[in-house]
């Protein structure tokens, strides 16, 4: 055996012990992710979904992401988890448009329309009379 395969070995070995911690490592740290999850605690979703967690149960979380929306969802679906973030609670839109537009100025009532009477549909054409049909003479 030469040296330079004795290092080709070693550097191998060296490899495969390096991604297995490095997987070792990678499951702690989504386990402690998943056992930080707590009543009220703020999460994101790997979909994107923003919200605080309502209840959980062994695999299962309900995540209210607006007041009164839940969604029931997977334990690993949890992206990140912040403890001390304070629920966002969104504004009512149609609140704030009605405080930030004047009222208009009255315009007098519009006189209703008067009724137009109902078209009369043209009668129908009488049947065409069928030609009668050409009979040779009688000789």
């Amino acid at each position: 055996m030469q040296p330079t395969d004795l290092f080709l070995f070693a550097a191998l070995a060296v490899m495969i012990v390096f991604m297995f911690l490095s997987s070792r490592k990678r499951k702690k740290a989504a386990q402690a992710l998943l056992d930080s999850v707590k009543v009220g605690a703020s999460v994101i979703l790997y979909s994107g979904i923003v919200g605080t967690v309502v209840s959980q149960s062994d695999d299962r979380l309900v995540v209210e992401t607006t007041p009164g929306v839940k969604i029931a969802v997977l334990k690993g679906a949890v992206r990140t988890v912040d403890l001390n973030a304070k629920p966002v609670v969104a504004e009512k839109p149609a609140a704030a448009a009605k405080a930030a537009v004047k009222p208009a100025a009255k315009k007098p009532a519009a006189k209703p329309a008067a009724a137009k009477p109902a078209a009369k549909k043209p009668a129908a054409k009488p049947a065409a009379k069928k030609p009668a049909a050409n009979k040779p003479a009688a000789n």
